[in-house]
Order: C-alpha cells, then structure tokens, then sequence
C-alpha cells in the first residue's frame, strides 16, 4: 500500500508504547490519525502530540472489548475522516508474574483473551465492511508476539491470545486477496512498554497482585529468563534501553516500531518483528513438525499380516464412507 498524506488511520492502544509510536509514525507521514485508547485524557495528548508537531489527529476512548463502543470509534473516524484505510489493533493486555496454566484461572484467561483477540476481532467487525466497500487499497495491521513462535512456559493465557491473532490475520489476508486489504501482523519481542503493568486496568479484586498468584519460577530452577523476570520500568521507558535491539532478548525502546510497521504497511509484509529471531526455536519447532509426518508403513503391515482388516477398522471405514 502506498501511504498518501491525507490518508486516515485508526489505532488502538494509542496512548502509549508501541501504538504511541505507530501513531507518531503515520502522523510523520502526513496520515490523519484517530488516536485511540481506553484512556481518553492520555489519548487527548499524544492526539495534541502530533497536532503541535504539524499533524492532524484526535483523541477517542475506546474499551476494545465492547463492540459497541469500537462501532461507534469506527463512526467517529468517519465523520472526522472519511474512509479508514489503515486500521492498526494494536491493545493489548498481559499478566504478571508468569504463572502456571493450572494456576491461571477462568478470569485470567477470559479477561486476556477479551482484550487481545476479542478487541481485534472486534475492530474487523467495525471497519472492515466499510473498507470491503471504499476505493483504494487499505491496509490492517494486528499486534501479536514474538511468543507466537516461540512459546514460553507460564505465558499460556497470552501465548493462547496471540495464536488467535495470528490465525485470524493469516486467514484474513488470504480472504482478502484481490479485495484491497492487506494485513499484517506486528510480532514485538522485548519492547519497553506499559503492558508489564497492564493488570492496573482490572478490579482490583482481580488483580494477580492481590490473590498472591503462584509465580511459574517457582516450579523451576533455571537462568532468569530476561522477558519474563524484567521489572516493569519505573516510566513508560528506560532510558538504558537502545532503540534497535542486537540480539532476540534485548529490551528496545518501542521509538523503531512505528517506523516498521509504516514500512511493513508499505511493503505488504506478511510479518513484521521488532528483533532478530531466535533461530533455535523457530528450528526446534520446525523440527517437531517434521517428526510428526504421518508414517503409514506400520497401517499396511498390520494389515497384510491379518489379511483383513481388524472388525474396528472395518467400522470406522464404513463410518467415514457409507
């Protein structure tokens, strides 16, 4: 997609972090944007962030998890914009500390999934039968992980949330070939940002910090593992932190992201990262694969050796073709 100044973009999760950064990077290319975020008073100032920097944006709150709510963003971005053409759901939640799957209870589950997977299924839902019908090529963008390739344990309620993500952008994208979306899917790695304190956003009664939540380390002795032992900053961003990472590990500022997803959008990538790989794992798991082919030499063996096949076998057959 070739992005035009005038071009009108809606973002989610704006407020900050990487959509903050995304938003910064559209405006700079002279995008109208919708600045939008569950926060309407942080939203109202990276909106006048970008207006004090020559661009053209308003604030607008939106919980992602109501659809009525992001209907009526998509509406406010019509009546101010037009036509959305770069749709970016970027929200997005996680819980702290890592904890066992069996540790991690119904609302934990429900309450990550509503705002990672259901807040994007959401925002298809509101915008893309409008961009279905608009002239011109449009493009849509979904914030997942790094941890969709490479899982880590005690994540498994984010872990579970991103696989979403990329299922629905991945079928997405083919369905709209020759439609005139495109999509795209933001895999961040270790990226500075408010999400580590996302729990901040639950009753309190549900926070993981008031139920004395059972940490994942201590089931294990290992390393520390450098994302899910990292203290949350004391502000949005460490200032120790470099932009551009130099290994898969390494906690970055999220300031870079903006300007890869702009060049993502651009391109048509299919995936865009914000770090180097870890080639291992994307190995090891390409590995598994393989040793789950299908072997069927043990099938026809058996079957030779009994001439017929066993009467299950015969019951199954028949089930499957009458």
């Amino acid at each position: 997609m070739q992005i035009k100044e005038g071009t009108a973009a809606v973002v989610t999760g704006a407020a900050g972090g990487m959509g903050r950064s995304v938003a910064l990077a559209l405006a700079d290319r002279g995008v109208r944007v919708v600045v939008a975020d569950v926060d309407q008073n942080e939203a109202d100032l990276v909106a006048q962030e970008i207006r004090d920097l020559g661009g053209d944006a308003i604030g607008q709150a939106v919980d992602v998890t109501d659809l009525a709510q992001v209907k009526n963003l998509a509406a406010v971005a019509r009546e101010r914009y037009g036509d959305t053409q770069i749709l970016v759901n970027n929200a997005g939640v996680t819980l702290r500390p890592f904890r066992a799957s069996w540790d991690t209870s119904y609302d934990d589950y429900r309450w990550v999934m509503e705002v990672n997977f259901w807040g994007v299924l959401h925002g298809y839902r509101a915008f893309v039968p409008a961009m279905l019908d608009a002239p011109g090529q449009k493009h849509i963008v979904n914030t997942s992980s790094m941890a969709t390739t490479a899982n880590s344990a005690g994540h498994s309620a984010y872990n579970v949330s991103k696989a979403a993500v990329d299922a629905l952008s991945l079928t997405t994208r083919k369905e709209f070939e020759g439609r005139g979306i495109g999509v795209s899917i933001l895999h961040p790695g270790a990226v500075r940002t408010r999400i580590v304190t996302s729990e901040r956003l639950r009753a309190a009664a549900e926070q993981s910090a008031n139920r004395g939540v059972k940490p994942w380390s201590d089931y294990v002795i290992r390393a520390v593992d450098p994302i899910a032992d990292a203290k949350p900053a004391a502000g949005p961003v460490d200032t120790d932190d470099p932009d551009v990472p130099s290994e898969w590990s390494q906690y970055i500022t999220p300031a870079a992201t903006g300007w890869l997803v702009v060049r993502g959008i651009e391109l048509d990538l299919p995936h865009i990262l914000t770090h180097p790989w870890p080639e291992a794992a994307i190995d090891a798991r390409a590995s598994d694969l393989k040793h789950g082919l299908p072997d069927y030499s043990g099938w026809q063996t058996r079957n030779v050796r009994n001439q017929q096949p066993l009467k299950i076998s015969q019951q199954l057959r028949g089930a499957h073709h009458p």
